[in-house]
């Protein structure tokens, strides 16, 4: 084989990889809508800085909500009140679903996997909890497809209130949160 014939097999592998290693991740990432990567004229490249000070690529002209900070595919559900959009851990603020193990636990995952699962998901980030939480998660409302999940499970009865956290979210003054003003019934965490 001649070197043009060396060359042109070079060339061919070397799409193959650059497809097999770029293409297909952003296929995970976006599904098969390419047109969020083509029309980069309308997507906001800010960065937003997780606990672990990783730089990941914002669309916030994307957001259906106001204080959104982060859009993406939720990719993952862990349970009623913790679910990963784009790979980032996410923990629903002021929110307290079952852990593995107790009475509701499955109804609350599979809620949200129902509402949340390969869909757009849009995080606005609890002002009062900026810094994440002890296992490094961001902490905020969740909106699924537009739908505010903590309020969601909450008023589906899913979830209760985490009343400890009150004095610090800014979102204890939002409707679904009534349970704020109500310092009885703080939760353990």
């Amino acid at each position: 084989m001649g070197d043009r014939g060396k060359l042109l097999v070079f060339y061919v592998l070397s799409t193959y990889l650059l497809f097999i290693f770029l293409i297909i991740p952003l296929q995970i990432t976006y599904g098969n809508d390419f047109s969020e990567i083509a029309q980069s004229s309308q997507v906001d490249n800010r960065y937003y800085t997780d606990s672990k000070q990783t730089l990941v690529s914002q669309k916030i002209n994307r957001s259906t909500t106001n204080g959104v900070e982060l859009v993406g595919n939720v990719t993952y559900v862990v349970d009623g009140d913790t679910l990963d959009i784009n790979g980032i851990r996410v923990r629903l603020s002021l929110v307290d679903t079952p852990e593995r193990g107790q009475p509701g636990f499955k109804e609350a995952k599979e809620f949200v996997k129902s509402l949340c699962l390969g869909k757009n998901g849009e995080l606005d980030v609890d002002d009062g909890q900026r810094r994440g939480d002890r296992y490094g998660r961001e902490i905020g409302i969740v909106y699924c497809n537009g739908v505010n999940i903590n309020e969601k499970l909450v008023n589906e009865g899913l979830a209760r209130i985490l009343t400890d956290y009150c004095d610090i979210s800014e979102f204890s003054n939002q409707k679904w949160a009534t349970a704020c003003s109500n310092s009885s019934m703080t939760v353990a965490h």
